[in-house]
């Protein structure tokens, strides 16, 4: 399990580089693969979308752009350092809401089947119990409401994978170093990336959480993965 005060630490302290680390590191791509993500959410025409761990509120930025059912829109992250960089809290549309909370993944905020859809980037990988989260976020979604979790994954091929992991294991350390200052936070995201459950076990996570059987998809390679999870209707 992660340590909850020590992750939080770590974020507050990257919260200014945040956005700009991402850019980097993913050569601007993470940007494509939440636009991805969301485009997936139209076929379900969510009114009431969470955003979890939303940190600077990537997801909810596309959200509100390309899902014109979406009314209302709700960030939840643990450190407000991140929240005070999301979107503005006015409407960027007439008819948006945008509600802000600093709360704990594991003890959401909200009553049972509130919301349509949920969203979480890069967020899944920090908590520190990983099936409570998951169960919370089962809890909060209406029967037939969908989950879309966007996370780190190594790739399966082998030259890519040894390819990747001294790009992610060395280099993305240094950048950290040189732009954000922090060696250390971006020495974290490889070694919790090492650590996580990825597809067929993350899937297998999510069963045991109450979700229906889920699928994935890969980008670069398995670099990155988006997980699309259902709650049964």
């Amino acid at each position: 399990m992660q340590n909850p005060s020590a992750v939080a630490a770590l974020f507050q302290r990257i919260a200014p580089h945040y956005d700009r680390m991402n850019r980097l590191m993913t050569l601007g791509q993470d940007r494509k693969w939440r636009r991805y993500a969301v485009k997936r959410l139209l076929p379900y025409q969510p009114k009431r979308l969470l955003d979890l761990a939303a940190g600077t509120g990537d997801f909810a930025r596309e959200a509100s752009l390309l899902l014109p059912s979406v009314e209302a829109i709700y960030l939840v992250d643990r450190v407000p350092e991140m929240l005070a960089l999301a979107p503005p809290k006015k409407p960027n549309r007439s008819g948006l809401e945008w509600h802000f909370h600093v709360a704990d993944a594991h003890q959401l905020p909200f009553p049972a089947s509130y919301f349509d859809a949920i969203t979480v980037g890069y967020g899944v990988r920090n908590f520190a119990n990983r099936l409570q989260a998951l169960r919370e976020m089962n809890r909060v979604l209406r029967p037939g409401g969908i989950a879309l979790v966007l996370e780190t994954g190594l790739p399966t091929h082998p030259l890519w994978k040894t390819l990747f992991w001294l790009y992610f294991r060395f280099y993305v350390p240094f950048l950290g170093a040189l732009f954000a200052r922090d060696k250390a936070a971006y020495t974290y995201l490889p070694e919790s990336t090492a650590a996580f459950p990825h597809r067929e076990a993350f899937l297998y996570l999510c069963q045991q959480a109450g979700f229906v059987p889920g699928s994935y998809k890969l980008f670069w390679g398995g670099a990155s993965i988006l997980y699309e999870l259902h709650k049964q209707a």
